[in-house]
């Protein structure tokens, strides 16, 4: 596959994005001119340190901190992500994992890697059947490769085809997610003190993270970090 994409590279080099330079589908320069997510507790949306929830907000959170790389209003980052999604431009998300990473060792300490795991964003089979890739997944693949920590695809999954959420109330999306994710059994152990990386593409709410991020608390996971590209 390395030497498939290099022989791409080679007789189709990438193009940037916004200023069409070779090599990259968006350079470094053009991506430091996107508007930054600032460091903000991802519940009331005001200023803290490193992207943490802040102690007075965490009634009911159970998400430790979200790192969140631009905004989605940004035409050009939400071009890329749709690109991503919809249209099978995988190899964006390889690019844009490098971003990811570097965002996410400057915003949290470690010390042991075997500390971690990462995990993706569970998605119904349904769904996977209609776009064959979960970009959850291949996002989690390249950062586990950049970062040496080990990654598990298949630690929670999910139970029902839900509807987007986005669309929903606040109430129905709490409604809209009850009894929704399952941890696979194989990893409860596994699991017990570890913290946990979540990495996706777009948020546009909580309730999903905060969904998933209760059922890994309550099996015993220490810390949960979600690395997300953008966000509103």
């Amino acid at each position: 596959m390395k030497i498939y994409n290099l022989f791409l590279d080679l007789i189709a080099p990438k193009k940037c994005y916004s200023c069409k330079k070779e090599w990259h589908f968006i350079c470094q320069n053009c991506f430091d001119n996107e508007i930054d997510f600032n460091s903000v507790c991802y519940v009331c949306k005001w200023k803290t340190k490193n992207y943490e929830v802040h102690e007075i907000c965490k009634s009911g959170i159970y998400y430790d901190k979200v790192i969140i790389l631009k905004h989605y209003k940004s035409k050009l980052i939400s071009k890329l992500i749709k690109d991503a999604k919809f249209y099978n431009k995988k190899n964006l998300l390889e690019e844009i994992s490098h971003y990811l990473y570097e965002k996410f060792i400057i915003n949290e300490k470690i010390i042991r890697l075997e500390d971690y795991m990462i995990i993706s964003t569970p998605s119904h089979f349904l769904r996977r059947l209609k776009r064959w890739y979960n970009t959850s997944d291949i996002l989690c693949k390249h950062f586990s490769k950049l970062s040496y920590i080990d990654y598990k695809k298949d630690v929670i999954f999910k139970t029902k085809n839900t509807r987007q959420q986005s669309k929903l109330t606040r109430k129905n999306r709490l409604l809209n997610l009850q009894d929704c994710f399952k941890i696979n059994k194989k990893y409860i152990d596994k699991i017990v003190d570890k913290n946990i990386i979540i990495i996706d593409d777009v948020i546009s709410t909580w309730t999903t993270l905060n969904e998933i991020s209760k059922i890994l608390k309550q099996n015993k996971v220490k810390k949960i970090i979600w690395i997300i590209i953008a966000s509103d």
